[in-house]
């Protein structure tokens, strides 16, 4: 019996073994590919800066092509943002802010997506009036943001934004009745 008492009874578990130095290693290593990952992904940006045509779907057709496509925008806001379809004085009115805002936004980043002409000269022709467009949603935008009342001339200036991009377009051959 005496060899009995002898054996322990209970299994004494013993602390795992700290791998602190493999941790911190394995850590170290991966925070140092992330940031030379990070580094050659900002270096191959090339120094390209943000131009009017960044952002903007490959070309794609022709002037006509982009024409039909934004003639379809057009058709959407106006069904579907009444307030852009009704007359221009509307927009002056600054308890249409936010509608006229939420309008010039759709209808500026629906057109942005339109694939501009392949044709180089008429592709700048687009650009440029998709840029008008952007400044108007820029101008809305920020009246709409602002905590103060706008002024009448500031809502002056952006529905003439508007409807020099809308000019624009037209001119190009979109079909923006509605949107005046």
């Amino acid at each position: 019996m005496k060899l009995l008492e002898d054996v322990p009874s209970a299994v004494t578990h013993r602390a795992p073994q700290r791998r602190t130095g493999l941790t911190l290693a394995a850590t170290a290593v991966f925070l140092l590919v992330a940031a030379i990952l990070g580094v050659y992904l900002v270096a191959s940006d090339n120094g390209s800066d943000e131009s009017a045509d960044a952002g903007l779907p490959p070309p794609a057709g022709t002037v006509a092509d982009w024409a039909a496509g934004a003639t379809d925008v057009c058709t959407t806001v106006a069904a579907e943002h009444p307030v852009m379809a009704e007359d221009p004085q509307v927009r002056l009115d600054p308890a249409n802010l936010t509608p006229v805002a939420d309008g010039v936004h759709v209808l500026v980043r629906d057109v942005r997506a339109v694939p501009l002409p392949v044709d180089e000269v008429e592709q700048e022709r687009a650009a440029a009036a998709v840029a008008v467009g952007e400044q108007a949603d820029d101008a809305w935008a920020a009246l709409n943001d602002s905590a103060e009342q706008p002024s009448a001339d500031q809502l002056t200036e952006a529905a003439q934004l508007t409807t020099s991009f809308v000019a624009g377009i037209t001119d190009l051959g979109v079909t923006c009745a509605p949107i005046s």
